[in-house]
């Protein structure tokens, strides 16, 4: 406890700015670490950075969205474990590990270029030596004895030998370099994959859907066109993981994210949005298609039957609730999400396993 402490009294002072861009003050720092410190040992939750990252950033009210999802995930797993943790870090702090991996991939860019520039410049300069050497013997060879024509023909010889080996060890550099940024270029798109991947999953997660939400939404401004959003919810999950428990739970997350994956057929992106709510993101579809899509996916859910693999128990179906709006080029992309998840409230209040789509009589929330 005392090495986490001095840890944190050491560097928070000076912390980068958090997501919110507000700068720590020191005595903030220190009195902020001091009570992530309490809460860890109240909580007997392990001491350990990953805790303290999540814990300081929950108590320093500065991140209203950190603080809403440990809410609801201790509320629906009972307590505070090493699997939420895991979730709630991947999720707002993975941001660390992509800028480390980045800036080493960087690294061994700039290594192989600069170790292919010194070929090139050891190249340029044999080649300018070269030159000299042939004008040379241009200017020399009318006039010359036999000794000195054959003195320079030798040196002539010498240095095509020469420019012929120094060209085969700048072919070999550029082949080592090509085949070294071909293996840089597949790591940054693994890199890419699995800061846009939901862990668990498999599908896209919150990043990937807000980006491609964004990227969608312009589309559909520039190019006039209809784009749907579909936002979905396991009904009684809570209830589902207390009976039959987190590990069971999980393979239903994975089952329902496969099932919506492959039920969009690729005309669009299925995204794990947080938990067990689910965003469907459909361009060029208008609202009756998304509609019967969106009905699709509910029966191909509640179809599936679920056996659990240890006692061969039939533990019934899962079903799902579904909230589909139609994007407005006018509003903002929030007001999209928040008009669709009000569908989806309706749909849940209606008594669940069904499709509402948003209509005027609906209230936004803020």
């Amino acid at each position: 406890m005392s090495l986490l402490l001095k840890w944190a009294n050491a560097f928070l002072c000076v912390m980068k700015e958090n997501q919110m861009g507000v700068t720590y003050s020191f005595k903030k720092a220190a009195l902020n670490a001091q009570k992530t410190m309490a809460l860890l040992e109240d909580r007997k939750i392990k001491k350990i950075p990953q805790n303290f990252t999540i814990w300081f950033e929950y108590l320093s009210d500065e991140n209203p969205e950190i603080k809403e999802v440990v809410n609801r995930l201790i509320a629906e797993r009972g307590k505070f474990n090493d699997e939420v943790a895991q979730q709630i870090y991947n999720e707002f702090f993975s941001h660390e590990k992509e800028s480390k991996q980045i800036r080493e991939t960087n690294r061994l860019m700039q290594q192989s270029m600069e170790t292919l520039l010194r070929e090139i410049r050891c190249s340029s300069n044999g080649l300018t030596n070269y030159e000299e050497t042939l004008e040379n013997f241009a200017g020399s060879a009318e006039g010359s004895s036999v000794d000195e024509m054959q003195h320079m023909v030798a040196r002539v010889i010498n240095e095509t030998r020469q420019m012929s080996a120094q060209s085969k060890i700048l072919n070999e550099s550029l082949n080592q370099a090509s085949a070294e940024i071909d293996i840089l270029r597949e790591k940054l798109e693994t890199i890419e994959h699995e800061n846009l991947t939901d862990s668990l999953t498999g599908i896209a997660n919150r990043k990937r859907f807000d980006m491609v939400l964004e990227e969608y939404s312009e589309r559909s401004k520039n190019g006039d066109t209809s784009m749907c959003l579909v936002m979905s919810d396991i009904d009684h999950f809570k209830k589902f993981n207390d009976d039959h428990g987190h590990l069971f739970g999980d393979q239903v997350l994975k089952l329902v994210a496969q099932t919506l994956h492959n039920g969009i057929n690729e005309i669009g992106i299925a995204a794990r949005y947080g938990g067990e709510e689910f965003g469907i993101i459909l361009p060029e579809t208008n609202i009756n298609k998304a509609i019967r899509l969106a009905d699709e996916l509910r029966e191909s859910v509640s179809s599936k039957k679920l056996v659990k693999r240890n006692t061969g128990t039939n533990v019934g179906k899962i079903t799902m609730s579904f909230g589909v709006a139609q994007f407005d080029p006018k509003e903002s992309i929030n007001d999209f999400v928040s008009r669709a998840d009000q569908a989806l409230y309706c749909a849940k209040a209606a008594g669940r396993n069904q499709v509402k789509t948003f209509n005027s009589s609906m209230q936004i929330s803020a």
